[in-house]
């Protein structure tokens, strides 16, 4: 059986998947999320500066759910960063990676850096979130996590109930300044490995203020492959999008059934 590994991406954890997890298993897809050294259930951890340094982490999460004996069974999908390791991870076990979904994500040898993290609307982010906070509703909220969606959602940048849940995460638990310094050290490094036997699946939001769609586009043309496009959707694809992006999941990721019928 196919399993599903969900990463997600910079200074975000398996919490931030906010209920999409739920509708994959809810499907009847195998689903398990992992969280990135320095994030979520590994926040003490330090973050590495290279995207390779977390693929031993994350596979150590994986192993237990896969079964050794069947092969090509993993399917990585990853959103932004969770994209980039998601590649590496490919590169490294080509021989349980059967296939990568790349959900908004970007590499430096292929795309400029003021397409890769657009500062533009990162300002117009930060204004929003101060104005919210700055009314009698958002006192109790977190600045950092008001922007952080006004930044990657498209539909849910006003969101208070949304802001006010994520803001309790943050103080459950959050990525440290310093390791969300080395997180985007690795993500600035971060340049395309070949991956001759996976194939690789390109999603992308339309409206995504955080990374231009044209980094995908340039992922896939690496990748000899064309990026698929969601409408009317921002960076954070699973949480403005969750039935679009559940249905071209399922439609473009091969299932062990499906290779083993042809």
């Amino acid at each position: 059986m196919t399993t599903w590994v969900m990463l997600r991406g910079l200074m975000r954890d398996e919490r931030h998947w906010q209920g999409f997890v739920e509708r994959l298993t809810d499907a009847g897809e195998r689903v398990i999320t992992v969280d990135l050294p320095g994030n979520g259930r590994l926040a003490d951890e330090v973050s590495p500066k290279s995207i390779d340094g977390y693929c031993d982490s994350v596979w150590r999460q994986v192993l237990p759910h896969i079964n050794p004996f069947r092969g090509k069974s993993v399917v990585l999908i990853g959103l932004s960063m969770g994209g980039m390791t998601a590649l590496a991870l490919a590169s490294r076990y080509p021989d349980r990676v059967r296939q990568v979904v790349l959900l908004n994500s970007s590499a430096a040898n292929l795309s400029p850096w003021y397409r890769r993290f657009r500062l533009l609307p990162l300002l117009r982010a930060i204004l929003g979130g101060v104005r919210l906070k700055l009314t009698q509703l958002g006192r109790g909220l977190s600045l950092v996590e008001a922007c952080v969606l006004q930044y990657t959602s498209l539909h849910h940048g006003d969101n208070l109930a949304l802001i006010a849940n994520w803001s309790r995460w943050r103080n459950e638990r959050h990525t440290s300044l310093c390791n969300g310094v080395r997180q985007l050290i690795a993500c600035a490094r971060f340049q395309t490995p070949p991956l001759s036997s996976i194939p690789v699946t390109l999603i992308c939001a339309a409206e995504d203020n955080l990374a231009d769609p044209r980094c995908s586009r340039a992922l896939a043309s690496f990748y000899h492959t064309e990026a698929l496009v969601l409408p009317n959707c921002g960076h954070d694809i699973s949480l403005d999008a969750p039935e679009a992006l559940l249905a071209c999941l399922r439609a473009n990721i091969t299932s062990n059934s499906d290779e083993s019928s042809q």
